[in-house]
């Protein structure tokens, strides 16, 4: 036949699953693909799940791989839907139809909140941020990524107003942040990372904690080099139980699994590596004192099934231990990378 699934054949749509019919059923034109696909003798398509084949559609229809829900103003991946309960995917499909009868907004909303997606208006909360503490405009941020979107989000939800002192404060941060970061991903980390150096300079002028905190910055960097080394999955997207052995084996050659981005790494040691100013040696031994203990964590406990991302893609992995906790993520592109560790509080 010309569709088959885990070298199953199709002989019609009906040989899918409810989730994958309606999930293909929101692709735009993902149904009439299918039947093209299934009359066309000269068409041969084989897909490792459901999950792959709804991204494969999805993607080679509309050259991205994330599917825009217009009425519930929803951009998703296809896979992520998947993962949905059948009854809340169900209630989805229903409400992104338009039909008399569908499930009301309130209903879509609680069903995305609970599977930890984001609408179109949860997304506007970033630039409205941006835009109070004086830097929308900044050109890193003129064609942000949905990445890009999700980490200004992130970091918008987690500052509040407060007093004025607070909001001089967030100013002072995004300045730094700009001339820093090279990318609206960089800005996020190097804002958190001016916040969480600076909270020990309350007392000091911005410039000294401009100072202090780029004084920081100058002596991680290049300690941190050597820690942007990841391994990668391969073929997308990768099911939970591939990461696991992947991690295992690359730690096994005495590797170390790095992030992503050198500017989240400086975050990281500043915020949770017990970083003090330190220089020189001591500065090295803060840094490879906490990589160390990440990877320690890594080699002991779990990696579970983790969180879908919403792109369906990637994924997140909460590894947990005596007060300890890494996240560790896979990657749109396969690479798995720390995220986040957090040694245990004295």
């Amino acid at each position: 036949m010309t569709i088959s699934v885990a070298g199953r054949p199709l002989q019609s749509i009906d040989g899918l699953s409810e989730p994958a019919r309606l999930v293909l059923g929101l692709i735009d034109g993902g149904r009439q693909w299918f039947a093209w696909a299934i009359g066309n003798p000269r068409a041969r398509y084989g897909f490792d799940d459901e999950a792959a084949l709804v991204a494969g559609v999805q993607s080679g229809l509309h050259a991205s791989p994330l599917l825009l829900l217009p009425k519930i103003a929803l951009i998703v991946g296809p896979a992520r839907l998947m993962s949905f309960d059948p009854g809340d995917l169900r209630a989805v499909a229903e409400a992104e139809s338009g039909e008399a009868g569908a499930p009301n907004a309130a209903k879509v909303a609680r069903i995305l909140a609970a599977e930890g997606l984001v609408t179109q208006s949860d997304l506007a909360g970033g630039p409205a941020f941006l835009a109070e503490i004086g830097v929308a405009d900044a050109p890193v941020f003129q064609c942000p990524s949905f990445d890009d979107r999700l980490a200004i989000r992130d970091i918008a939800s987690e500052s509040t107003a407060g007093d004025p002192k607070t909001r001089a404060l967030q100013r002072e941060a995004a300045a730094f942040a700009l001339a820093q970061g090279r990318t609206p991903q960089e800005f996020a980390d190097y804002y958190q990372a001016y916040l969480a150096a600076a909270a020990g300079a309350a007392r000091a002028t911005p410039a000294a904690r401009t100072a202090l905190v780029r004084s920081a910055v100058e002596t991680l960097l290049p300690l941190l080099f050597g820690a942007l080394d990841c391994p990668r999955v391969d073929g997308l997207p990768a099911a939970p139980w591939q990461v696991g052995p992947v991690v295992d084996e690359w730690l096994m050659t005495g590797r170390i699994i790095g992030f992503a981005r050198l500017s989240l790494a400086v975050q990281q040691v500043i915020a949770n590596g017990g970083f003090a100013q330190q220089t020189g040696e001591d500065a090295r031994r803060i840094v490879n004192a906490y990589l160390g203990a990440a990877q320690a964590l890594l080699r002991s406990a779990p990696l579970g099934e983790g969180l879908p991302g919403q792109d369906g893609m990637s994924r997140s992995f909460r590894v947990e231990r005596d007060g300890e906790q890494a996240i560790l993520h896979l990657g749109a592109d396969g690479t798995i990378a720390l995220a986040s560790y957090r040694p245990k509080t004295p």
